[in-house]
């Protein structure tokens, strides 16, 4: 039997090219599963606070942040974007004044796939996939901004690669990131948040 080290150059090359490709149809298929997933949450909508949250010295549980920043800077209309870092709790007040009909967490979780694979969870399914990073457990959180405004809750969960101490995101969640920004903000401008102000 021929071990891999022993394959010629052009095998190894190969085998690399059918493993991006793979990787890249996994990329595709995950992207197109999220937009279809967030395009059923979010209808019957009228007003969305979306909630980064993340520890900016844990690597990338820091992705829902990142990805709230990305978001900030398109000025979306009728969405409210709050940086929450560790502390979604202490926004409670705020999300509760804007009077939205959705609310999306957005974290770091633990969905034992590829980092950067996104899924949206159901305020039931958090406890089997929060990291709990955070002081307050998302689930708590949910229920409470649930029975406080009566929106409808999720996570957008994404799969991080490490959650080390340190700044800034690995290269994959990075790219990731870019690319879960790009498909909410397409699916809050085709499903119609671009139209009024709070």
């Amino acid at each position: 039997m021929r071990r891999w080290w022993n394959l010629p150059w052009s095998s190894l090359h190969s085998f690399s090219n059918a493993l991006n490709f793979i990787n890249k149809m996994e990329s595709q298929i995950m992207e197109k599963n999220l937009e279809e997933e967030l395009k059923t949450w979010i209808s019957g909508f009228k007003k969305i606070v979306i909630l980064g949250i993340g520890n900016p010295i844990r690597k990338d549980d820091y992705v829902g942040v990142a990805i709230a920043k990305l978001l900030k800077e398109k000025n979306l209309l009728n969405t409210l974007i709050l940086e929450c870092e560790t502390v979604p709790e202490s926004f409670t007040s705020i999300i509760k004044e804007a009077k939205p009909t959705h609310v999306l967490m957005i974290d770091a979780a633990n969905l034992n796939a590829t980092p950067g694979f996104a899924k949206m969870i159901s305020i039931d399914e958090i406890n089997g996939f929060s990291l709990s990073t955070h002081d307050l457990p998302l689930s708590l959180l949910a229920k409470f901004i649930v029975y406080e405004t009566k929106a409808k809750v999720a996570l957008l969960g994404i799969q991080p690669k490490t959650l080390d101490f340190g700044e800034g995101l690995t290269n994959e969640l990075s790219e990731a990131s870019k690319k879960i920004a790009k498909i909410i903000e397409k699916v809050l401008i085709e499903e119609g948040f671009n139209q009024k102000l709070f």
